[in-house]
């Protein structure tokens, strides 16, 4: 049966292989393997027969490449022995060839394969997802001897002129940690973005785009009536209901939720403060997650694009409020600064309020966080919020949130 990315990474190193120190071997036919390796690596792997023998071809590793790279790859390796060229012989005149060019992106991959292992997945997704845009067409096939300050400033001030400041300055810090790497490993001699980073302005600060309560039906209107991708749509409204990050969302996971008690807990290493979250799911955040279950798209991720075959990029909600009319008037995290006021208006918690935010912020929430805390009020808070959505989509802003939150302070304290 052909590999799938889910089945891919649910792979591990089987007890057989970590005692024998030989590895799991797994076929997605036409000659491909995938070999899971005692330590966990995986190794694209092709197999053929050359003048009668059987022979095999290391072609990559997984993620850095990907399933689709490596079918790509193995039906090339396929047309050299149709055409009489030994595969083996043609990998080795090209190593022969970039071996002694110290070829920049050879190095990056490397590097970027180092960091997979360690490196939170939306963390490497983003960082590696800029590399392959911003920095490999620039410098990628240069001998990394050969790159200067000016070739790696350049960069990270075509970067700025987009308005992502704090972007240009990480790419450069990427790009002088691939040549420390380089230089550990005998490959280069010097570090030219040294303190390149300061040349790009820092970014200033600015509150995210949002709409005020009064504009709220508006929106819900206009997301219902959205035409785009049904996923998209659907995580919109999910974002209405429960105001979380939109990278939270996106890598959200089948096996984080709670569906007996309606929560959904969100791994420590996948949130900014690196700790457990908690977010209660009001009935209309279950539903939508069923109408998706009911879709079959991944049995791993909750919004998972079909398209590319892994969660949605970062600017997918954000696209879709632009389409809608919405640039400059309200981002994904918009919701949370829109939840943030209005509940604070109705007088909820402040403190209850700042846990569900997930807010990062010693001096009022102790460093010793419990996700748990005050969670029966927080739930009755997501509850409300989710029917003051449903009335705001009904037009009924002056019937929202009926509850006496003299009473909740009382019952709750």
């Amino acid at each position: 049966m052909p590999l799938t990315h889910t089945v891919i990474n649910k792979l591990q190193p089987s007890s057989t292989s970590i005692d024998t120190k030989r590895p799991d071997k797994h076929s997605d036919g036409n000659g491909l393997q995938l070999w899971v390796r005692y330590t966990g690596v995986k190794s694209w792997i092709s197999a053929y027969r050359w003048q009668g023998k059987q022979q095999t071809l290391t072609i990559g590793t997984y993620p850095v490449m990907s399933l689709q790279n490596a079918r790509q790859r193995n039906i090339e390796i396929k047309r050299l022995i149709a055409d009489g060229v030994n595969p083996k012989d043609h990998k080795k005149e090209q190593q022969a060839s970039q071996d002694g060019l110290n070829i920049f992106d050879n190095i990056a991959q490397s590097w970027y394969a180092e960091r997979k292992t360690y490196l939170a997945e939306s963390t490497f997704t983003r960082n590696y997802s800029a590399y392959m845009r911003d920095v490999k067409p620039s410098i990628g096939q240069k001998n990394i001897n050969d790159i200067t300050a000016p070739d790696i400033l350049a960069i990270g001030k075509a970067v700025e002129s987009r308005g992502a400041n704090e972007m240009a300055r990480r790419t450069i810090r990427e790009v002088g940690q691939i040549f420390k790497h380089a230089i550990r490993n005998g490959l280069a001699t010097h570090n030219p973005a040294t303190d390149l980073a300061e040349a790009i302005k820092p970014h200033k600060t600015t509150n995210h785009h949002r709409i005020t309560s009064q504009q709220l039906p508006k929106l819900l209107t206009d997301i219902n009536a959205y035409q785009g991708d049904v996923l998209v749509k659907l995580g919109l409204w999910f974002l209405c209901y429960t105001f979380v990050r939109t990278n939270e969302i996106r890598f959200m996971e089948w096996s984080e939720i709670d569906y007996k008690h309606g929560l959904w807990r969100i791994p420590a290493d996948k949130m900014k403060a690196k700790r457990l979250h908690i977010v209660p799911l009001a009935p209309q955040a279950m539903a939508i997650l069923e109408q998706i279950k009911e879709l079959g798209f991944s049995d791993q991720y909750v919004f998972f694009n079909t398209s590319t075959r892994k969660p949605y990029s970062q600017s997918a909600f954000i696209n879709a409020l632009w389409n809608m009319g919405y640039k400059g008037k309200m981002t994904g995290h918009g919701f949370r600064g829109l939840a943030s006021t209005t509940l604070h208006e109705k007088e909820f918690m402040h403190e209850a309020i700042e846990l569900q935010l997930a807010h990062d912020r010693e001096n009022k929430i102790s460093a010793a966080y419990n996700g748990a805390q005050h969670l029966p009020y927080r739930i009755d808070m997501m509850h409300q919020w989710a029917n003051f959505i449903d009335d705001a989509y009904a037009g009924k802003l002056d019937n929202v949130i009926h509850t006496n939150f003299r009473q909740q302070k009382q019952k709750h304290g």
